[in-house]
């Protein structure tokens, strides 16, 4: 429990923590060894003082004249007041060992009885085989130093004895120090409380010194966390982390500061990326939508909301449409079975959609998704509805004339037409099949290479007046035989253009023969031509029954044809889909006006400049100066 509410702790309380211990474990460990040393030291000193004293004072004893030595009682007492201690002499007597004992020094201020001889001079027994072992050691001419307890004074003291020596240089007896170990224990005493005091200064010093050498070391890691805090939680990456240190925090925080700056830049490039894929999305023509294992989406793009027919993704699977709720099962489908899945349905607008879900897997296997492209099917089931359409209506087209072709020549061959003029009819007969049948056939041919891109067109300055003169000249007979009047208008300008004179034939023969197609006897087709700025707009204006809305968008179709019970003739169906590639050829745009009954409008526009020609700029005159 106790590591573990450590562990919680900050790094700054953590080092205080350490450096306190540390402190407090060295200034404790120096303490109690100074401790040790120093008591060691005063005593050995302490008794190595006493036994110097008794060394002096041994020294100053004189012998008798019977070999024994007596020290006066004053010269005791002198003794005593310089050494501190109670002085002992020892003497060998001879049947045991004495020890003379004087009467200790008075107490200053206090004034002594008179002396007696019995206070003066004492002897006392020695019983100890300690006390007696240290003694024998005395005589046996060693200097004997010792602290403990001892028989003869009754305690515990400091003990120093020296011998005595006679002129001779025997030993005739011995000097004895003894101090009660009371004082030294108030000396070490003395020194234990200096020590307590300098353990307490040291560790407040200590703890001073940790707190700010922690705040130093804590400092620049707090700056790096809120930093990096702010890089995590506010996404603010031009944090940077300033006044660092020149140590491993220092390079940490520039570090940091480095990894700040490539990040922004790896984010940047994401942003960029991000951007492009949505770009990209959203400019697929087809609907995309991604969503997570839980059906939470993650990606789509505008087309999708446009084929499914709603205003926004918010709760999207909350919505009861049943499209939805289909697509909502296609992608549950695919995920549970990770094998992609299909479907077709038609959207409210009776528009025919086709949904594909993938599954997605994480570098695992695991699947983490689906995703689903959704695609409008009506124009593809629309082309291939043309497509084939195409196809009957070549196959229409080609067998018309065949089967006139071939009702005519069959009976030439069987010998049915006995007379000259039934042959002849059947001549002019197969001619026109045929020349239909060729007219279909280049039209075919023409359609085809204008679609491959394979014709060319030679753009030259062109005026127009006399072109729509020339066209409208060769549909006169058919216009007079159709009881149709042909005219051409134009505003009396040159009407300069780019274009190629017959291909702008071309278009006009093919309006003029629509033209005179559904106009009914009596009415007017006109050809115009006038100014419109930066072109000049061409067209065929007719007074006939006009286009239905529902057939505009579907006239410049191949083989489109309007109602034909409207139609004076019967064409192919492909002239306005050359004349619109002709037209975008050179460079125009072909457009209609019409409402039923009224009449149709159809118009070209022709550019009087080559466009693929750039203008030449004009140089800017200008003025040169004088030196």
């Amino acid at each position: 429990m106790r590591l573990k509410k450590y562990n919680n702790l900050g790094i700054g309380a953590k080092t205080l923590m350490s450096h306190i211990a540390l402190a407090l474990s060295v200034v404790l460990l120096a303490s109690v060894l100074t401790y040790v040393l120093t008591y060691r030291y005063v005593r050995d000193n302490y008794i190595r003082d006493l036994l110097n004293k008794a060394e002096r004072i041994s020294e100053t004893v004189h012998s008798v004249s019977d070999g024994g030595f007596k020290p006066s009682p004053r010269v005791v007492r002198i003794y005593q007041v310089l050494t501190d201690a109670r002085v002992f002499f020892l003497e060998q007597g001879k049947e045991k060992m004495r020890l003379w004992q004087y009467t200790p020094p008075t107490k200053p201020g206090v004034e002594r009885a008179a002396p007696t001889q019995e206070d003066d001079l004492q002897w006392v027994d020695i019983i100890s085989a300690i006390d007696l072992q240290f003694f024998t050691r005395i005589l046996q001419g060693e200097r004997v130093s010792a602290m403990q307890n001892f028989e003869f004074i009754e305690g515990e003291v400091v003990f120093a004895g020296v011998p005595i020596y006679d002129e001779d240089g025997g030993v005739m007896g011995g000097v004895v120090l003894a101090q009660p170990v009371e004082q030294l224990r108030q000396l070490t005493r003395t020194i234990g409380v200096l020590m307590l005091i300098v353990i307490s200064v040291s560790l407040l010093m200590a703890v001073v010194m940790a707190t700010q050498l922690t705040r130093r070391l804590v400092r620049p890691i707090q700056r790096i966390t809120r930093a990096a805090r702010r890089l995590t939680d506010e996404s603010d990456y031009a944090e940077r982390i300033t006044g660092l240190p020149n140590d491993e925090i220092g390079d940490l925080g520039r570090t940091m500061n480095s990894m700040a700056a490539r990040l922004i830049d790896a984010i940047k490039n994401l942003r960029k990326e991000r951007d492009k894929l949505g770009l990209v999305i959203s400019g697929i023509g087809e609907g995309l939508i991604a969503v997570d294992y839980k059906g939470r989406v993650v990606h789509y793009n505008p087309v999708f909301l446009e084929l499914m027919e709603i205003n926004g993704i918010d709760d999207l699977w909350d919505c009861p449409d049943d499209n939805i709720q289909a697509l909502k099962e296609l992608l549950k489908r695919c995920m549970k079975a990770g094998e992609p899945e299909s479907l077709n349905w038609q959207n409210h607008t009776q528009r025919a959609l086709y949904a594909g879900a993938s599954p997605l897997m994480d570098e695992n296997g695991d699947i983490i998704g689906a995703v689903c492209l959704l695609r409008d099917m009506s124009e593809a089931m629309r082309m291939e509805q043309l497509r084939r359409e195409y196809v009957a209506n070549i196959s229409h087209e080609l067998r018309t004339p065949l089967t006139g072709i071939r009702g005519m020549v069959e009976p030439l061959i069987d010998g049915c037409m006995d007379t000259e003029e039934e042959r002849q009819d059947s001549y002019r007969v197969i001619l026109r099949e045929t020349i239909r049948l060729e007219k279909l056939v280049g039209e075919m041919l023409d359609m085809s290479r204008l679609q491959d891109g394979r014709v060319s067109v030679e753009l030259e300055r062109l005026e127009l007046p006399g072109i729509l003169e020339a066209a409208a000249r060769g549909m006169r007979q058919i216009a007079a035989e159709a009881g149709v009047e042909l005219k051409v208008e134009t505003d009396g300008s040159p009407l300069s253009c780019m274009g190629n004179e017959d291909r702008i034939t071309q278009v006009l023969v093919i309006l003029m023969d629509n033209a005179l197609s559904f106009t009914p006897a009596g009415g007017t087709v006109t050809v115009y031509a006038r100014d419109a700025g930066r072109c000049v707009a061409v067209g065929v204006r007719d007074t006939g029954c006009g286009i239905e809305p529902k057939d505009l968008p579907l006239i410049w179709e191949r083989f489109y044809k309007a109602d034909r019970s409207r139609m004076r003739t019967t064409g192919t169906g492909l002239g306005l889909a050359i004349a619109k590639l002709v037209t975008e050829l050179m460079g125009g745009q072909i457009g209609v006006q019409s409402e039923p009954g009224k009449g149709a409008d159809f118009t070209f526009t022709l550019n009087k400049e080559d466009p693929r020609i750039p203008p030449v700029p004009q140089m800017r005159k200008t003025t040169p100066t004088v030196q």
